[in-house]
């Protein structure tokens, strides 16, 4: 079975089968592992011998002694992390199918098992849409409030308040600062539907005189209430199938490796956003404390978020079965997700409607391209320096993937031609032993002409 076998066909093998295979290749392993170690000795040894330095053409090509064996301990390097990476697929398949069994016997049939199964992944679904709704205000009611603002000295001094507008549950007020701790904040307040009052709890500093103010509709605080003991419901029947499925794992460290995001996204988030927001004081808000702490929290379900809709793309790595272009894709992924948040913590998408895709979107031009300036240019000193960072990491992560997924579509020819050569090599030595061997037969024959009589 070649190494690039999918998990797919691994599935239809039996436990015993897997475990045959994995101890062949294990041994298989330990074998070639030898004889690296046995070439490196030899290295050692003529590397102090001073009489063996020589050069030699092989194959059109000049060759040290050294040569030769780096050419065999690189080959055989390669093998290893092919078998190696074989190993990882089979003992991954062995050990998922091992407790797939253990739970099929726990729960008494394989039906209740994928039932089981089917109420998870409904659960992350209801959890990741909660998520999503609490997070960008998705669905949450209201439209057409408008508010002019006064600015004198780059502070806003004065809100009033042009159009209430009409449906609003509640309201949050966003106004487009320099910086982390020169934003303004204003808190508004909704009566039977309409915006009835606004409170400049920070001024801000560095505005110019016409700028706006973005009214997002939210959601009122008895709904939110009713997102998070659903979320934590939700979070407990997570954590009991965790440690349920641990117990059964044969191997702890592969089932806490394998499923660490599924613990992560398992932990009930206390409802701080949501206590901050019953007991807000506006002294308290006045010294900056507790807007950092809303982004901080605001950021910290944004990640969660991620990470649900990456414990739902768990399988994704199969796809692909090179080691470095897996990890260029994982790096590039990582490198725009963290960079669309960062972005919006530190900076607003202007002339957008500044959510979180927007903010991916930039994230991901700026590292694929390097063209960020047609959606946003950054203002702040934070936002250049992120900026930075995304271009040099976007060239690296680019050519990295660029290069392996050539070298995995285009062979390299001349690694194919030595092998060949090799092999050719060993026939044309086993030839001439078999001569050498027959030659020698034929001149003791000729020695004893009277053994034949």
């Amino acid at each position: 079975m070649s190494v690039s076998s999918s998990i797919k066909r691994l599935n239809l093998c039996s436990l015993s089968r897997l475990a045959k295979m994995s101890e062949m290749l294990s041994n298989e392993i330990e074998r070639i592992q030898s004889r690296i170690r046995q070439l490196e000795s030899e290295c050692e040894s003529l590397a102090k011998d001073e009489s063996s330095v020589m050069l030699s053409k092989s194959h059109g090509e000049y060759q040290l002694g050294f040569d030769r064996f780096e050419e065999e301990i690189d080959d055989l390097t390669r093998k290893v992390d092919g078998l190696g990476d074989k190993l990882k697929t089979i003992e991954e398949v062995r050990l998922a199918k091992d407790l797939e069994e253990k739970q099929r016997e726990k729960l008494g049939g394989s039906i209740i098992l994928r039932i089981k199964n089917s109420v998870v992944f409904i659960l992350i679904l209801l959890v990741l849409s909660l998520l999503a709704m609490e997070t960008y205000h998705i669905g949450a009611p209201g439209k057409n409030a408008e508010l002019l603002l006064q600015v004198q000295s780059g502070k806003i001094v004065d809100v009033r308040i042009e159009n209430p507008g009409s449906g609003y549950q509640a309201v949050e007020i966003y106004v487009d600062g320099k910086g982390w701790n020169k934003s303004a904040f204003l808190l508004g307040e909704v009566v039977e539907g309409k915006l009835s009052s606004v409170d400049i709890i920070l001024n801000g500093d560095g505005y110019e005189e016409n700028i706006t103010a973005q009214i997002v509709p939210t959601f009122k605080k008895e709904i939110l209430w009713t997102f998070w003991i659903v979320d934590t419901i939700c979070c407990i029947l997570f954590l009991w199938n965790f440690f349920f499925e641990l117990r059964l794992a044969e191997s702890k460290k592969w089932y806490w490796k394998r499923h660490w995001v599924d613990f992560v996204t398992s932990i009930p988030l206390p409802p701080l956003h949501l206590l901050i927001g019953a007991t807000e004081s506006v002294n308290a808000i006045r010294a900056g404390r507790i807007l950092r702490v809303l982004r901080f929290l605001r950021t910290v379900r944004v990640v969660r978020m991620f990470l649900y809709f990456w414990r739902g793309l768990d399988h994704l790595s199969t796809v692909m079965d090179v080691k470095l272009l897996k990890r260029s894709m994982f790096y590039g992924l990582l490198a725009m997700f963290v960079g669309a948040i960062l972005f919006m913590s530190i900076e607003r998408v202007q002339g957008g409607d500044g959510t979180f895709l927007e903010s991916l979107w930039w994230s991901f031009t700026t590292l694929v391209t390097g063209g960020f300036a047609d959606i946003h240019n950054p203002q702040t000193i934070a936002g250049k320096i992120l900026t930075v960072m995304l271009v040099i990491g976007g060239m690296v992560l680019v050519g990295v993937f660029t290069a392996t997924l050539t070298t995995v579509l285009v062979r390299d020819d001349d690694n194919w031609q030595r092998q060949d050569l090799d092999e050719l090599n060993s026939r044309i030595k086993k030839l001439e032993e078999m001569l050498l061997e027959t030659n020698q037969k034929l001149g003791v024959e000729r020695k004893n002409p009277s053994s034949h009589n």
